[in-house]
């Protein structure tokens, strides 16, 4: 079955960011997109933090020269309370912002002190140094806005990695003199208590840069990936949003099983990937407008076609009807099939394999799905012209989030003109 574009819905807000026009559909990617991987988004925290310390030796230097005190209490204290405020305006939880903000000021004091003690003990003068005022601090404060965003972009990899698994990246910093064992595990509690207090917010991506897009990569044509690379209808579409924001796109891995919890404990802003509109995700998430409809539709072996033709003729004793867990598949598989076996496959991507070798019979799935498989696998074929069921496929985003209408604003004038629905055909060619 050829899935049909949804109807029109009125635009409800228009955004002054989309006052330009609307972005053409079909983009083409300047690099092909992957995954982000969670541990180099918590690397590029530390290497941050690192890059900071690095420079207080030149700070120290400056300050020895000009008897300074290593300590402002008055400038630490403007510092924190700014960071702090800072971290709050994209949602990061306040006290653990500055519990993580003052282990850096005492890191930063302790590779000082160590410096100055250095330099009083042997009597040494120390090297030159860059100036504090026009280049130091202009320097650290580039860092620092640097490291706000990286942090949020790590939040919830940072919540959810074990201490002592995030221990050993942080103890890199102790090639930095004067970082001390305590000090590090102060800043490694920080880190890992360091959260998201609220669903993302249009001011909190124009403030961060950047849209996190959660998809499963497991799911053709809208997304599939292949030798570590990203393609696909929603890939596409999820860069062509971002670049109409204004921001840099990052794929974040979820899976059918996990979707929903993912989206609840914020590790994405939205979610792409072919995601059915059903009552029961509607109660916890929010929706942009279908884009897509499509139905269930059961595939089998070809010459079994006649066989599995009907939902009766397939809910019988001995038929081993296959699908890929946590989704729609396996919920209308568990509603409507009481007779037959179900078979549970893990990976979405090799389950129509099993139908082709034999060890399962029939497969209910989305229409979409069912045609590209049929293109790829000729042994397989749709077993009935009509779906069973018929629903849209939208953009999933937090319950209450103010990105739907923005998202909307975007969308719907495309689904209106068909760019949806001649872009899908593109796909399905492309995934072939």
């Amino acid at each position: 079955m050829i899935a049909t574009p949804a109807p029109a819905l009125r635009r409800t807000r228009r955004s002054p960011w989309l006052l330009l026009g609307v972005a053409v559909l079909v983009v083409r990617l300047a690099a092909a997109p992957q995954f982000v991987r969670e541990s180099e988004l918590i690397d590029r925290v530390i290497e941050l933090i690192d890059r900071r310390l690095a420079l207080m030796p030149e700070v120290a230097a400056v300050k020895f020269r000009q008897q300074q005190p290593i300590a402002d209490p008055a400038r630490e204290r403007v510092v924190l309370e700014q960071s702090v405020a800072d971290a709050q305006a994209i949602n990061l939880d306040g006290d653990a912002a500055r519990a993580f903000f003052f282990v850096q000021i005492r890191l930063a004091r302790a590779v000082q002190e160590h410096w100055f003690e250095r330099w009083q003990t042997r009597g040494e003068q120390p090297p030159a140094a860059r100036d504090l005022v026009t280049v130091l601090r202009p320097e650290l404060d580039t860092i620092g806005r640097e490291l706000l965003p990286a942090v949020y972009l790590a939040s919830s990899a940072l919540t959810e990695m074990r201490a002592t698994t995030l221990r050993p990246r942080v103890t890199r910093l102790l090639r930095q003199p004067g970082a001390t064992e305590e000090l590090i595990a102060q800043l490694t509690q920080a880190l890992g208590a360091l959260r998201s207090t609220a669903p993302p917010t249009w001011t909190t991506l124009q403030r961060v840069g950047v849209l996190r897009v959660g998809t499963t990569g497991d799911y053709a044509p809208f997304s599939e990936e292949r030798d570590g690379a990203l393609r696909g209808l929603d890939i596409e579409l999820a860069h062509a949003l971002a670049q109409e924001w204004g921001l840099r796109v990052e794929f974040v891995r979820t899976s059918w099983p996990t979707l929903m919890a993912d989206l609840d404990q914020r590790r994405f802003d939205l979610a792409a990937s072919g995601i059915s509109l059903t009552p029961e995700r509607q109660k916890v998430a929010n929706f942009s407008a279908a884009y897509l409809f499509d139905g269930k539709t059961p595939i089998a072996r070809r010459e079994d076609a006649a066989r599995f033709s009907s939902l009766e003729k397939i809910d019988q004793p001995g038929v081993r009807v296959i699908v890929n867990p946590g989704g729609t598949n396996e919920r209308f598989a568990r509603e409507h099939i009481k007779r037959a076996t179900i078979v549970l496959h893990p990976d979405n991507r090799t389950v129509f394999q099993e139908i082709v070798a034999g060890r399962a019979d029939v497969m209910i799935t989305d229409g979409i799905e069912v045609r590209l498989q049929t293109q790829r696998h000729p042994e397989l074929a749709a077993t009935m012209a009509e779906p069973f069921t018929r629903a849209g496929k939208a953009i999933m985003l937090p319950l209450g989030s103010d990105l739907t209408a923005e998202v909307d604003a975007w969308l719907v004038p495309q689904v209106t003109r068909g760019q949806i629905g001649g872009r899908l055909e593109q796909a399905l060619t492309e995934a072939r």
